[in-house]
């Protein structure tokens, strides 16, 4: 930025003191320093200013929705979410797969009892004929 040195500033003061001349120079000197009052009272104000909107609530509450938004952004993090139910849809399947299997294993069993069941009855059937019929002949 602007930096001076020691040797501007004498010529600085050289040259202003040539301009105005000596006779006018506490008066310029006087007229600046007022400037320059004036001017940090103007920033002061416009700070204070500043520091009284930002303390009003309407922004505290703009402050507080906006806050809240960022909160609701970290919830709102869909890609995660999507995975984990993903996941879960995955495991539900297998669950689901599984009893599928086990249900079909059971259907297999049963029928299998059946036919046995059946060819037991079959055998007894076939034994009460034979019975049926020595009795019969020996009649």
């Amino acid at each position: 930025m602007l930096t001076f040195g020691w040797g501007e500033i004498l010529l600085v003061l050289v040259i202003v003191i040539v301009v105005v001349g000596p006779k006018d120079l506490p008066k310029l000197i006087k007229q600046f320093s007022t400037f320059a009052k004036s001017l940090k009272k103007l920033s002061r104000e416009f700070k204070y200013s500043l520091n009284e909107i930002a303390d009003q609530e309407e922004f505290k509450e703009i402050n507080k929705t906006i806050m809240e938004a960022k909160n609701i952004k970290d919830d709102l993090n869909i890609k995660d979410k999507f995975k984990s139910e993903a996941k879960s849809l995955k495991e539900t399947a297998n669950i689901i797969e599984k009893e599928v299997k086990d249900l079909k294993n059971l259907e297999n069993e049963i029928n299998s009892t059946k036919e046995t069941s059946t060819l037991d009855e079959k055998d007894v059937q076939n034994k009460n004929k034979n019975k049926t019929q020595d009795e019969a002949d020996l009649i």
